[in-house]
């Protein structure tokens, strides 16, 4: 057993050398392995003990200070898996936190269980678990996110993009078209559907906007500041991925201009540069960037994207209205009281009509719930009045009846009344949509909220629906 005065020497040796640096120290265990090789296990163990190094985050306990301390308290290491245990350690080497865990097979899974817990108040600070299905090789890159994971960080896009590449696939990030003539926005709106585009190749993986941004914020840039070769690559190169695609869209006079250029993060070569000049409406300039996505990394666009821009901007114009007539204003009116009048294009009395034939309708519901509601009363207190045997009982038990009796009557008369309303708007806006008609002129193509269009770029008719107000 180590002496007091040896432990106290380590621990004023330590303090000394973290007095300056206010990180959190963190010594590991090797995981306990449960249907694994124990070689695989220590294996796994070291690489994330090597990530979490890369992390920063934590000052890390050299392994060999580990197992030093463990063969002076008479312990295996493997064999230290209690929170007891570990504890114990911890306060020998007078670190704040520990790490330990598990890795075990079931099947084809691999499960991995990690825990971060504090020496002093052995109270759980983390824990984080990962499943595996596949080689064995797999977990390397388990053990490296989860080390980022486990000290509280998220795992770089590089990491993630590893987990989930294929050979396949190229890995690439897309910086923000710069702007020349358009506004910041409108780039980064173009951008998108560039980004968009490539990503529905199934030809690349794609590190997120956000993921890249965090990059660019680290090092200083905004995410429009990035536009030189140099800063492409270093972002690229944090990002751990292949390839960078940078790009412009300027704007002169009626013309667009895109400019992208893809190249290898590695060797900084142009892979690919493409530049297309386009003028027309901003739609189409929208096509084109689809299309450049594509062609930017050497493959043929769908045919539908294709007959996109060969047909152009799309065409929504009417086509063969029927004219408005009396009688069709009629039948509309009789279905649905103002509806005769919109279809004639005067909105006023339609939405006019409308209005008043929904108030009299909810006034002669409410006249019926309230004649049901005085019912009912009129027939409880009629109950009363003929069980009663106390003459005073037997008077005010009389005026509640009569009471309910002329409640009754007044809801009748209001809903025969609010009835016979509703009845008679209905008629008046039939008959008003049939003398007044359809308004002439451009109203003709342009007042009906119904219209029929064609979308030549889904190749079907469309019908249009919408209420000028």
């Amino acid at each position: 057993m180590m002496s007091n005065r040896s432990l106290a020497f380590i621990i004023f040796i330590f303090s000394m050398l973290l007095g300056q640096d206010k990180r959190p120290t963190v010594a590991i265990l090797d995981f306990e392995g449960q249907g694994v090789d124990a070689s695989e296990v220590q294996t796994l163990t070291e690489r994330m003990r090597t990530e979490i190094g890369n992390t920063n985050a934590v000052r890390l306990i050299e392994r060999k200070a580990v197992e030093k301390i463990m063969q002076e308290q008479g312990f295996q290491q493997t064999g230290c898996t209690t929170d007891e245990c570990a504890a114990e350690v911890g306060q020998l080497l007078g670190v704040q936190f520990m790490i330990s865990g598990s890795i075990g097979k079931m099947g084809k899974s691999y499960t991995i269980d990690a825990k971060m817990f504090s020496v002093e108040t052995s109270e759980t600070i983390r824990t984080k678990s990962a499943t595996h299905k596949g080689d064995v090789s797999g977990l390397l890159t388990e053990m490296e996110i989860l080390a980022w994971e486990i000290v509280g960080l998220d795992a770089p896009g590089s990491l993630k993009l590893k987990r989930a590449g294929k050979k396949s696939q190229r890995t690439l990030a897309v910086l923000d078209f710069e702007g020349r003539g358009i506004t910041m926005q409108e780039a980064q709106t173009l951008t998108d559907r560039f980004t968009t585009s490539l990503s529905s190749t199934n030809k690349v993986i794609l590190v997120e906007r956000g993921t890249m941004n965090d990059v660019l914020q680290e090092q200083g840039f905004d995410a429009g500041e990035c536009t030189s070769d140099e800063c492409a690559a270093e972002v690229g190169a944090m990002l751990g991925v292949e390839y960078m695609i940078s790009g412009s869209i300027g704007k002169i006079g009626n013309a667009y201009t895109i400019d992208a250029k893809m190249f290898s993060v590695a060797t900084g070569a142009a892979e690919n540069m493409k530049n297309i000049t386009y003028a027309g409406a901003v739609e189409g300039l929208i096509t084109e960037i689809e299309i450049l996505a594509w062609d930017i990394l050497s493959l043929d666009p769908p045919r539908a994207l294709k007959r996109k821009r060969d047909q152009g901007v799309p065409d929504y114009s009417s086509v063969s209205v029927k004219r408005r007539t009396k009688g069709g204003a009629l039948l509309r009116s009789l279905l649905i009281p103002g509806y005769g009048q919109l279809y004639s294009g005067r909105k006023i009395s339609g939405f006019g009509f409308m209005l008043l034939e929904a108030g009299m309708i909810g006034m002669a519901l409410k006249s019926s719930s309230d004649y049901t509601a005085f019912q009912d009363e009129y027939d409880t207190q009629l109950a009363n009045y003929n069980a009663a045997t106390v003459p005073t009982d037997i008077a005010n038990y009389k005026t509640l009846v009569e009471k309910a009796r002329a409640d009754m009557n007044t809801s009748n008369d209001q809903l025969v009344l609010f009835s016979s309303a509703a009845i008679g708007v209905w008629v008046l806006n039939s008959v008003h949509a049939f003398l007044t008609g359809p308004v002439l002129a451009s109203h003709d193509d342009q007042g009906s909220p119904l219209r029929f269009a064609y979308d030549p770029n889904r190749g079907q008719a469309m019908i249009q629906w919408s209420i000028d107000l």
